[in-house]
């Protein structure tokens, strides 16, 4: 897989400058690994990079894909807001980008739902309690956003 010669375009698409040595090792590293720094130190923009440069090599000759799981929404919405104008391949199957909870629920528990009794699961918990809390929003009349 060739990522080096995408770094440039990377760099020039999200940063507008240079990558250090780091950045750039993390970069080109293609093993399981972990990115452990402060907030605000360039992570997620890293992986942004390293994501761009792999999705220029697909689609993958064993037609496998990208997973990309994160803890946050909020960080699944801006790796999507960055990507998705660049590499839109990366946001369709074989890929999966989204929060651990959404793998789990699509892939995992959805699965386990169809053979223990046949059907797939209509709502995930994370619907049923939005829905719940804007059910009670609007129809609590006191409340200071009855309405909304």
């Amino acid at each position: 897989m060739e990522i080096e010669k995408y770094i440039n375009q990377a760099e020039q698409i999200f940063i507008n400058g240079s990558f250090d040595p780091e950045r750039r090792d993390f970069i080109k590293n293609l093993k399981t690994c972990d990115l452990l720094a402060v907030p605000g130190s360039g992570k997620t923009t890293a992986l942004i990079a390293k994501l761009y440069c792999i999705a220029q090599n697909m689609p993958f000759d064993d037609g496998s894909g990208i997973l990309v799981l994160a803890h946050t929404n909020t960080a699944v919405e801006e790796i999507e807001k960055k990507l998705k104008k660049h590499c839109s391949q990366l946001f369709q199957y074989p890929n999966f980008v989204g929060t651990i909870q959404a793998f789990i629920n699509k892939y995992v528990a959805n699965q386990a739902c169809f053979e223990q009794y046949g059907s797939y699961i209509k709502k995930n918990e994370d619907e049923l309690s939005n829905e719940k809390i804007a059910r009670e929003i609007y129809y609590n009349k006191s409340s200071k956003i009855y309405g909304i």
